[in-house]
């Protein structure tokens, strides 16, 4: 109950404020913020206006208002498949020697609803760069919701030196969910 309250605060609020600002008070463009030092309007009628509101050209709304949806986002229902990263390691921005092998591992916690079973979830290199050794890992064990699991891929610092960086994702069957990155340097 508690839970479904809070929820409805951020809703009431942006509708109370919408009846706050007159229809032809919001402009019909995207609003943007503004550094200037233009004095923010009053909503109060006034029979005259103020002499510094005066020599403001057009009424602005306040741009929080413009904000408040991605402040709250709308819940949805839980996902079967989804997870949260705890870590990586190693940590991005790492450098590496040409052609150095080495491990790169997440640990992520399974925060779906389903159970991520050996055989029909598989770890696989989406896109990026290739450094993988393996493109496809297996589970080793299941991973029930609220778990985790050290989801690890074995792989090659490439010959040339630049950044890249990797993607790899959990699998089941056509759907791919939980995308991991790492970004990697190679140096001499």
């Amino acid at each position: 109950m508690r839970k479904a309250l809070l929820l409805m605060v951020p809703a009431l609020l942006a509708l109370a404020c919408a009846t706050l600002i007159p229809p032809t008070a919001v402009p019909t463009q995207a609003l943007t913020p503004t550094s200037s030092a233009s004095p923010e309007p009053t909503l109060s009628p006034s029979a005259s206006p103020s002499p510094t509101l005066a020599t403001t050209p057009s009424l602005t709304p306040y741009p929080a208002f413009a904000y408040a949806a991605t402040l709250w986002p709308t819940p949805t229902a839980p996902s079967a498949l989804d997870c949260r990263l705890n870590w990586q390691s190693p940590g991005n921005g790492i450098k590496f020697k040409p052609r150095d092998s080495f491990s790169a591992g997440w640990k992520v916690t399974n925060t779906g609803t389903a159970t991520w079973t050996p055989g029909s979830v598989e770890f696989d290199y989406v896109g990026g760069a290739k450094l993988y050794i393996y493109p496809r890992v297996q589970l080793r064990t299941g991973v029930p919701p609220g778990q985790s699991v050290i989801l690890t891929a074995e792989m090659r610092a490439p010959k040339n030196l630049s950044r890249y960086t990797t993607y790899w994702s959990l699998r089941q069957e056509s759907k791919y969910f939980c995308t991991v990155a790492l970004t990697i340097y190679v140096e001499q």
